[in-house]
């Protein structure tokens, strides 16, 4: 028992002269400095958040454009609206007038002439309609127009295709006279064969009775 109490008393002063001489582990590594992320700058932000706006603005803009390339107004007016509604103040925004333009001489442009029945003298409402179409024709003097003279379903089919060529040639004589060059149109006749209107009574067939406008180049608007 003294002997065991002897041998425990050695191994602490053995181990305190250990400490001592500089025998102890050494104390553990202090933590990472983490530093702190940089305020953003409240201008920087905002720049950045502008030119994404700018970018998504001038994306529908090509759109709108794209659209009025291909005729399709309806597509080209709700892209319109929606630069009007959630750009206003972008480059595209700024644009838009000329766009919107592009889509309202499509519109006249497209805009029908019906004709009396057996008949194809330019009426008061057609001639209307007509003069609306020269103010864009002179404004734009490279575009190129067929345009088509339809009839409705009475007659045979050789009266009608005469009678549709008479309306088309009317049509263009009438335009002509306000001014426009003749080089801006040719002419066809699909007599009865492209109804707009189904049925046999006066109401389709007023609607058939009628000149169409296709135009040919757009990118002349």
């Amino acid at each position: 028992m003294h002997r065991n109490t002897s041998i425990a008393a050695l191994l602490v002063l053995i181990g305190a002269g250990a400490v001592a001489c500089g025998g102890a582990p050494p104390p553990p590594e202090p933590p990472p400095v983490v530093e702190a992320a940089p305020t953003p700058d409240p201008d920087s932000i905002a720049a950045a958040r502008a030119a994404e706006r700018e970018a998504a603005a001038m994306q529908l803009c090509e759109q709108a454009t794209a659209a009025v390339a291909a005729g399709d107004v309806n597509q080209a007016r709700s892209l319109v609206q929606q630069i009007n509604r959630d750009y206003a103040g972008t480059e595209c925004a700024n644009m838009v007038a000329g766009i919107s333009a592009k889509i309202d001489a499509i519109v006249v442009l497209r805009e029908r002439v019906h004709f009396e029945f057996d008949r194809s003298r330019i009426t008061d409402e057609a001639a209307a309609v007509l003069q609306r179409k020269a103010e864009v024709l002179r404004a734009h003097p490279d575009l190129r127009i067929t345009i088509e003279g339809h009839c409705d379903e009475r007659g045979s089919l050789e009266y009608n295709m005469a009678l549709g060529q008479r309306r088309a040639q009317s049509t263009v004589r009438y335009l002509t006279g306000l001014g426009i060059s003749g080089d801006m149109f040719s002419t066809v006749s699909y007599g009865e064969e492209r109804p707009v209107a189904q049925g046999a009574d006066e109401g389709a067939w007023a609607q058939n009775r009628r000149a169409e406008f296709v135009i040919g180049n757009l990118d002349a608007l």
